[in-house]
């Protein structure tokens, strides 16, 4: 039994007790993981972890990738490492990872190095609840639509996926646009596309759908990817910021 202490109503849960560098139980990862799909984000409070333990947590939870645009930590390619130091930008607008790939990842794990003492804060939203939170009508309206992703790195990179996806372990229905990678709904008219895509994009992002975590060095957070969006406040100056990203391989949205 997990020691689960919910951060808000809507999404998120700390997770007390586990030290993450020695191995797990199968039954403790299968405890994780089904948080994971209930809570869509799991925190667990300053861990001390080397980069190859960082990997084989995750790799307990799916394949980790390397990321397709960022060269990873020296000896360990599946450590994406985010360093100010090194010019990394703050990921400040809401989006979901990399989906205008054809297979989005499944979700990420960040193990925080160093953490700015003011600012610098992750928002997570919540893309079940948005949905959920949709009219009735509106929710009959954007199922069975897709939308053109495409990357910011390549614009030959592009992908139409659902705009509401079933989970594929929950079977729970979630939002799946963004405001960096999504483009256009399809098979609408372009005004009416833009409108809808627009609406849908603030919608998904009400502050009722979010939680705000202040980093402590070592903390690891490990989301969903298929049902959340996330950001980080672009507000500590000059201070230094780093964090080790591992990034697991997921499949095509339905």
């Amino acid at each position: 039994m997990l020691d689960l202490r919910p951060l808000s109503s809507e999404i998120g849960a700390e997770v007390h007790g586990l030290v993450l560098a020695r191995p797990l139980s199968p039954e403790t990862i299968r405890a994780i993981r089904a948080a994971l799909v209930e809570h869509e984000l799991l925190i667990f409070p300053e861990q001390a972890l080397s980069e190859e333990e960082h990997i084989a947590f995750a790799s307990e939870f799916g394949t980790p990738e390397i990321h397709p645009t960022r060269e990873g930590a020296a000896g360990n390619p599946e450590i994406f490492v985010i360093d100010t130091d090194d010019g990394a930008p703050a990921a400040q607008w809401w989006h979901t990872d990399m989906t205008a790939l054809p297979a989005p990842p499944m979700g990420s794990i960040l193990h925080m190095q160093i953490t700015p003492e003011k600012g610098g804060d992750t928002e997570w939203s919540s893309q079940t609840s948005a949905f959920e939170a949709l009219p009735p009508d509106l929710k009959e309206r954007v199922r069975g639509l897709r939308a053109e992703h495409e990357a910011w790195w390549d614009a030959e990179t592009k992908s139409a996926h659902p705009v509401v996806h079933v989970h594929p372990e929950s079977g729970r229905e979630s939002l799946f646009v963004n405001g960096i990678f999504t483009k256009r709904i399809l098979d609408l008219p372009e005004k009416e596309g833009g409108e809808l895509l627009e609406y849908l994009c603030d919608h998904a992002t009400e502050e009722r759908f979010t939680v705000r975590h202040r980093w402590r060095q070592g903390d690891v957070a490990f989301w969903d990817n298929r049902s959340t969006q996330h950001r980080v406040n672009d507000d500590y100056g000059e201070a230094r910021r780093r964090i080790h990203r591992v990034t697991l391989l997921g499949q095509a949205p339905v």
